[in-house]
């Protein structure tokens, strides 16, 4: 059977990808979930959420494995912590000589309310995603000119951008898919899913990469890829299923309805 000829691995963006991108809603992907799970097959979340958002809500997918947070800033496995990024106290002080020249507002300028508006996220949701540690989501304010030359100046001071769905992440030289190799320890295939820029680095790293449709018709550049013809959670379902079927995984025994 697959699983006793190789390691698989899931490594699966959140928003717009495993959860949709309006309501988070995500039953869609439960059978899967439970396929894997009976198969051995983790699913590790890479998000640029906070491990706060992902631990309070990992337990309505049953979820126990490894994750990845704040883009690809540090991989959490149990109580063990790798930390790829840079604090955030020294992102924050990097953008302070910068506000003059360029119009942003980022996470820390913010109160909840206005996190909760940028992000539709409820109160205590919206207080979980401004718990970050190694990154600093801005709503940019100015032009695309300016906005190249902002990521310009960012690279220059040791630090890097990454343009997700609603913000421009600032965050050290680290993506998406720096951990995957830490993960992989040589052994693993992974399939990765994601929407966006910030997940390019993350399919590129990936031995199998899927792109996830989106609501509004973005098209992902990225070569050597597979795609999804349905969005968000549907679009997961359809393409983890199809690979699955492909490497002759067995369909669970359980039925969570």
């Amino acid at each position: 059977m697959a699983e006793q000829t190789m390691q698989l691995m899931v490594v699966s963006d959140l928003d717009g990808t495993l959860l949709d991108h309006d309501d988070y809603s995500f039953e869609e992907v439960l059978p899967v979930l439970d396929r894997m799970d009976g198969a051995g097959i983790p699913m590790i979340v890479n998000t640029s959420k906070t491990r706060a958002e992902w631990l309070a809500m990992r337990g309505d997918f049953g979820n126990l494995d490894p994750y990845i947070v704040e883009n690809g800033s540090a991989l959490y496995d149990g109580e063990e912590v790798t930390v790829f990024g840079t604090p955030r106290a020294r992102i924050l002080e990097t953008l302070k000589p910068l506000r003059g020249a360029f119009k942003f507002k980022g996470y820390s300028d913010a109160s909840v309310p206005e996190i909760m508006a940028w992000t539709g996220l409820g109160r205590q949701s919206a207080e979980r995603s401004a718990d970050r540690h190694y990154s600093e989501p801005l709503v940019w304010g100015d032009t695309p000119e300016k906005e190249e030359e902002f990521c310009q100046l960012i690279a220059e001071r040791g630090l890097m951008t990454l343009k997700g769905g609603r913000f421009l992440h600032v965050l050290g030289k680290t993506d998406k898919g720096k951990p995957l190799e830490h993960l992989r320890n040589g052994k693993a295939a992974i399939i990765a899913l994601g929407d966006r820029e910030n997940d390019l680095a993350m399919l590129k790293a990936a031995d199998i990469g899927v792109v996830i449709a989106t609501k509004d018709d973005f098209f992902l550049e990225a070569d050597d890829v597979l795609r999804s013809t349905e969005t968000g959670p549907c679009g997961w379902a359809e393409m983890v299923t199809q690979i699955l079927d492909q490497l002759q995984i067995p369909q669970s025994q359980t039925n969570n309805g």
